[in-house]
């Protein structure tokens, strides 16, 4: 025994690669659909905000109220993280009826928190626009973010639905046909877009969350046809929602702490937005006169983060597959296998995944659109006498009226601001580039250690590892910020992102000294006879 464990210790670094060319073609024949349609998904936020960008303070409207559709999305995905395990597993086993109480259970959470989200924006659409960017929000701004925060909630409802069926289509296998249903989503999301904000020439941001809602309901129909004529089996049936079992109730029932603890520790990362916002305010990136805020970059950035580590959306759904459904049917030595080769292999696809975001966040910063918000801004800055007295004392200046500014002046102005907002994008990007194969590794650490029946230690782990870089942000932002006002953007994105390098070594210390392989479909055979009939 000891010189078996001496053999896979000594073979680690050949284990943590798919062993033979048959598992490389299987992985990516799997993976890359779900990569495929999380990058599109992901693109779909980025889309919103990209497609805005040209309006002035657009990007920043849409950021104020998608801070809220993140937390949402992000308790839909903790809620799935852990109740992917029962997926996986029982659908190893082809006990499909338990597969769709499952997916009942899940839809009823994300409804609950749906209208938790909703209920509160239909009452006062601007406090939760001002609690995300603070009382120092422009009229203009806050005008925009809470219309599209009014329209957004109608997509909240609809995602209750069709985000657990494009889950279930990923978790059982069937990626290819979650792409198609994301493709279709992305299309019709861009083409709306279009029309209304470019073929119109509609002003308004808000109007961006006209495709989003349209898209979205594509994408549940879309989804429905799928399960239902390629695998009836996980069909899931808006007639049957009721449909859960005292003892699936059960098991869900005795996870509900570590969902808990996992929603709180995932919140944290889109409400991290709400920190920046503070730290990096309206007008307080470069000058004045720029009127850059913390959020005019980092909409951009979070949202191509998410794009270049759409690897991790994969990671979950991969172990799900390769290793869980193996531990449902009491295959060890095979769920082993693939544990140690999908860590490996998904950094792989980090890496390329940031060497190919290298090259698109150079477009994206050069494209004229990116920063024509910036310009607008500062045309409309220096075209009021509000702001002469400013002006004047910056640059020693005596004018009575801002008319008496040459035309050369302004271009110089709006050239600086152009530049100074490429520079300041491009280097955060920079930040997430460099980390996103790190993430790929322990995020998949991490679902191996859930989907191995340790959903409670995974999700304190997390819990904790995320509170605590939470709690380094708020030093950052509140602690060095004041101290060193000088301290940019970019810099202080790549100190909190730093922080990263302490979880990845948190996860792996866990997955050392704990068993995460156990086969949790066995769980209340003891005491219920029937329950695996």
């Amino acid at each position: 025994m000891e010189t078996i464990e001496k053999a896979k210790k000594k073979n680690f670094f050949k284990r943590i690669f798919p062993q033979s060319r048959s598992d490389w073609k299987l992985y990516f024949i799997k993976t890359l659909p779900i990569i495929f349609a999380e990058v599109i998904f992901c693109l779909n936020g980025f889309l919103d905000n990209f497609m805005v960008s040209h309006l002035s303070q657009g990007v920043d409207s849409l950021t104020y109220a998608n801070t809220w559709t993140g937390l949402l999305t992000t308790m839909f995905f903790a809620i799935q993280g852990i109740l992917s395990m029962f997926v996986g597993q029982y659908y190893g086993k082809k006990e499909y009826d338990k597969i769709n109480q499952i997916m009942n259970v899940r839809f009823w959470m994300f409804l609950f928190i749906a209208f938790c989200f909703a209920l509160p924006s239909w009452i006062s659409p601007n406090s939760m626009i001002i609690a995300v960017s603070g009382k120092s929000i422009s009229t203009h701004a806050l005008a925009n973010a809470r219309k599209y925060l009014l329209l957004m909630t109608a997509v909240w409802l609809i995602c209750a639905y069709n985000f657990n069926t494009n889950m279930l289509l990923i978790e059982t296998g069937h990626s290819k046909y979650a792409l198609v249903s994301s493709t279709l989503t992305l299309l019709s999301n861009c083409t709306i877009n279009a029309i209304t904000l470019f073929a119109l020439k509609k002003p308004f941001p808000y109007y961006a969350a006209i495709g989003t809602i349209i898209s979205n309901v594509i994408c549940l129909i879309s989804d429905l046809l799928f399960a239902y004529f390629k695998d009836r089996n996980i069909f899931m049936s808006p007639f049957k929602l009721f449909n859960i079992t005292k003892p699936i109730a059960k098991q869900i029932f005795r996870r509900l702490p570590a969902i808990i603890f996992m929603i709180i520790a995932m919140i944290t990362i889109p409400l991290r937005m709400m920190i920046w916002t503070r730290g990096f305010p309206e007008s307080s990136v470069g000058k004045v006169w720029m009127g850059i805020s913390g959020v005019t970059i980092l909409g951009l950035v979070e949202s191509l983060s998410s794009v270049a580590s759409s690897i991790t959306y994969a990671c979950s759904n991969n172990v799900t597959y390769f290793f869980a459904r193996h531990l449902g049917r009491d295959e060890f030595e095979e769920a082993e296998k693939h544990a140690y080769a999908l860590r490996g292999f998904h950094t792989i696809c980090g890496v390329i995944s940031s060497v190919l975001m290298i090259g698109i966040i150079y477009v994206i910063a050069y494209l004229p659109s990116s920063a024509k918000g910036v310009q607008e801004y500062i045309g409309g800055y220096f075209a009021n006498n509000n702001n002469l007295a400013s002006i004047n004392n910056e640059y020693n200046l005596s004018l009575s009226n801002v008319s008496e500014l040459q035309p050369s002046f302004i271009l110089e102005r709006i050239t600086e601001g152009k530049n100074f907002f490429r520079t300041t994008f491009i280097n955060s990007c920079y930040v997430f580039i460099g980390i996103n194969p790190i993430w790929c590794w322990f995020y998949t650490t991490s679902a191996l250690i859930r989907a191995g029946g340790k959903n409670y230690l995974s999700s304190i782990t997390t819990f904790t590892a995320n509170i605590l870089s939470f709690g380094w942000l708020l030093i950052i932002v509140f602690v060095l910020k004041r101290y060193f006002p000088s301290l940019s953007l970019p810099l202080a994105y790549f100190l909190f992102f730093g922080f990263d390098f302490v979880r990845l070594i948190v996860y792996e210390i866990i997955a050392l000294k704990c068993n995460w392989m156990q086969n949790i479909t066995i769980e209340g055979m003891e005491k219920d006879p029937s329950y695996h009939v």
